[in-house]
């Protein structure tokens, strides 16, 4: 059984209390928000706990509990905490500690993969089972322009034609994130457009990248970083490990997830059509639904795996 997400779930996601947490390794910003089971969420580049809230609000309408850190340099986790994914993973186990936690779901997404897996590979004992979404797992060059698109203007235009003119600038994304034909981006836009859900998703996740003083030590630190990512230590990750990501991806491109298939034991690869946010634009019966049924440790039954690109 699922419960569809609302669009007030999503909004709601910004303005949940957030506390820091005096860890082992340093300050730790962190939400704590649901009850059920825990899911560790580690946001990706240009966010924060409010954007690992947003990325996991299904999982928690749907009877998990999530716990987002703000990872260093993002809101209030200084820097200091740690810089290389293996700082940050020891950061994520100090929290963990502090909170009381062992033997949590982990969710990775786009930059914040690199974290969640060296936590999976570094402290076992602290992950029961990693979910990675169209995740960084080695170097990867850094997206053009990204530093000028994450400046506050850039993002209220982008709010401004996502709730004026939502189809066009979708297609416009989705052609230039995405490797899909005009007319797919042009149906898939059109649809997108149609469903409040699906527009409140993608809000929320421009929302939850604003904020440009309180983000870019961190965003500067990922892009110097995932330039020459030095090894995470994949193999060593003994955890039920299903990694997702859009075949079409022009941000983070799938060969980061083919490299952490092949070196993770008996991880599962399950690949999505379209582009870096496919997963949160997704009905909930394909992807979201899949990971939904897999962190529940119920095994997805009738479906093909698709071909890689």
């Amino acid at each position: 059984m699922q419960i569809p997400l609302r669009p007030e779930d999503l909004r709601s996601c910004r303005s949940h209390p957030r506390t820091i947490a005096d860890t082992a390794a340093g300050p730790v910003e962190y939400a704590d928000r649901g009850q059920g089971e825990p899911i560790l969420a580690v946001h990706g580049t240009l966010g924060g706990c409010d954007q690992g809230l947003v990325a996991t609000e299904f999982f928690r309408v749907n009877g998990f509990r999530i716990i987002a850190p703000s990872r260093p340099g993002y809101l209030g986790t200084p820097l200091s905490t740690g810089s290389s994914p293996a700082e940050q993973a020891d950061a994520l186990a100090a929290l963990l500690d502090e909170i009381g936690i062992n033997g949590i779901s982990v969710f990775g997404g786009s930059g914040g993969g690199p974290a969640a897996y060296a936590l999976a590979a570094r402290h076992p004992e602290k992950v029961s089972r990693l979910l990675q979404v169209d995740s960084i797992s080695h170097s990867v060059a850094p997206v053009p322009f990204a530093r000028l698109g994450a400046r506050d203007p850039a993002i209220k235009l982008q709010l401004w034609f996502l709730r004026h003119s939502a189809a066009p600038m979708l297609k416009f994304l989705f052609r230039r994130f995405g490797q899909m034909s005009g007319a797919r981006a042009a149906d898939l836009a059109a649809a997108v457009a149609a469903d409040p859900v699906r527009i409140a998703h993608l809000e929320a996740i421009l929302l939850a990248s604003s904020g440009w003083a309180g983000r870019r030590e961190g965003l500067d630190n990922d892009l110097v970083t995932f330039r020459a990512l030095a090894p995470l230590g994949l193999e060593a990750i003994t955890c039920p490990t299903l990694i997702m990501h859009a075949s079409g991806d022009a941000t983070v491109p799938p060969e980061n997830a083919r490299n952490a298939h092949e070196r993770i034991p008996g991880s599962e690869l399950y690949w999505m059509e379209g582009s870096h946010l496919s997963f949160f634009l997704e009905e909930g019966d394909t992807a979201p639904g899949y990971a939904l049924e897999w962190l529940r440790g119920n095994s997805p039954a009738g479906r093909v795996p698709e071909p890689g690109p």
